[in-house]
């Protein structure tokens, strides 16, 4: 590597890849850098003055694409699992009547109600797992409660005793409209810059958009943040920092020592609250 730092400066970098590399002191002033993945990059003393980061339409665009892949191949598997699950239907129906109808629409709503009921915990926690799962599960969580509301619409109108069964369709179709609705927000709030496990010590931010932006597992002791927008979906998820720079190289925060425990996350909150008042304001 050149002693010389590298100069990006005022650049359209969108969806470009620094994985690992060694950028210490690299000039980013002013560059674009929605979609980019600093994942694990040094970038001791960047200038990342004035510079945009967060989503493009590309990764919106692929997100939606795989959630349509994951929802095709859920479609082929929902088919024959459907098929099989009719046969039973049929064989315990014709085993034990109108009874298993009441008793299975009973444990249906049951079941549906308590969906409902703790789906706040639910959608709160889903996230985290999506980061595992891919998009494609989300797709295949929507397709599945959609399913099952249509087939309890269809039971709903199919016969006597079957009346039991639209209870737990109307819940059914509440949550599944939750989840579409959630999926929405979380295509439109997912990270589109990543900084994870980066080392940005002493890098600049002054001035910079920062939307959309993953800051998990950073190292970011010593930044400067002299006028930077956060919005609630940047991620700062374990990362460390004793202390920051209000002005460059002249407003310390904290003034003296470091940040203590839960300090540096509470000054991220209280940051991107002001930031979002602001924003209102603005709007």
């Amino acid at each position: 590597m050149s002693d010389q730092p590298y100069s990006y400066q005022d650049q359209n970098l969108q969806g470009q890849s620094f994985v690992g590399m060694d950028l210490t002191g690299a000039d980013f002033s002013g560059a674009d850098l929605r979609g980019c993945d600093f994942t694990r990059a040094t970038l001791v003393g960047a200038n990342f003055e004035r510079v945009i980061t967060g989503q493009t339409p590309q990764q919106i665009n692929d997100a939606i694409l795989a959630i349509i892949l994951g929802a095709i191949a859920i479609l082929l598997t929902t088919a024959i699992i459907s098929f099989v699950v009719i046969q039973i239907d049929s064989l315990f129906f014709s085993w034990f009547g109108e009874i298993y109808r009441k008793i299975s629409g009973v444990l249906a709503g049951i079941f549906l109600s308590l969906l409902y009921f703790f789906q706040n915990d639910i959608l709160e926690r889903f996230p985290k797992t999506s980061r595992f799962l891919g998009d494609a599960s989300l797709g295949i969580l929507f397709i599945i409660m959609l399913l099952l509301t249509l087939w309890l619409a269809v039971i709903s109108f199919a016969g006597s005793g079957a009346i039991l069964f639209l209870i737990p369709m109307a819940v059914s179709a509440i949550v599944t409209f939750k989840i579409f609705t959630w999926l929405l927000e979380s295509i439109s709030n997912r990270s589109g810059t990543s900084f994870k496990k980066a080392n940005l010590t002493g890098a600049n931010f002054r001035h910079a958009l920062i939307y959309h932006t993953d800051f998990s597992f950073a190292l970011l002791t010593g930044i400067c943040i002299e006028g930077w927008l956060l919005d609630s979906q940047t991620l700062f998820t374990k990362s460390q920092c004793q202390y920051v720079y209000l002005q460059p190289e002249q407003e310390r925060y904290p003034h003296t020592g470091n940040f203590q425990e839960r300090d540096w996350e509470n000054f991220l909150r209280q940051f991107i609250t002001q930031n979002y008042h602001l924003k209102s304001k603005d709007d």
